[in-house]
């Protein structure tokens, strides 16, 4: 995602680094008990590393060791390798194969023509 706003505030004493598209975030982490609150606008849109590094090298804006080391710890985050996903283990399952029953030769049924017309009769009721 781009970011067309980036700075730091305070939040129960830790510096976050923060990102936002509005000048109106800055408001909205005052109310929300943010203090320091040093939010300023990017030369263009850019991701998260590109903001960090754009603010140390901010003339003024990256003046404390404090800041400094929140922005580093903000780039050390994003650039960490990702984690392995975990390898699923697989299961080989016997499966049985179905043989074919086998078919006994019968002698060949012979049917009287009665005997047809009389299951014609039931099935369609006619002869």
């Amino acid at each position: 995602m781009l970011y067309t706003f980036a700075g730091t505030s305070v939040l129960k004493g830790t510096i976050k680094v923060r990102f936002a598209n509005s000048e109106a975030r800055g408001k909205q982490l005052a109310k929300l008990g943010d203090t320091d609150v040093n939010i300023v606008p990017l030369p263009n849109a850019m991701d998260k590393i590109g903001a960090v590094c754009y603010l140390q090298n901010l003339a003024g804006f990256a003046d404390t060791d404090a800041v400094r080391e929140a922005l580093a710890g903000e780039v050390a985050v994003k650039l960490r390798p990702a984690k392995t996903a975990k390898k699923h283990l697989t299961k080989t399952i016997r499966v049985k194969t179905v043989k074919p029953a086998r078919v006994r030769r019968t002698e060949p049924v012979v049917v009287t023509q009665a005997e047809v017309d009389a299951l014609m009769a039931a099935v369609f009721g006619v002869r």
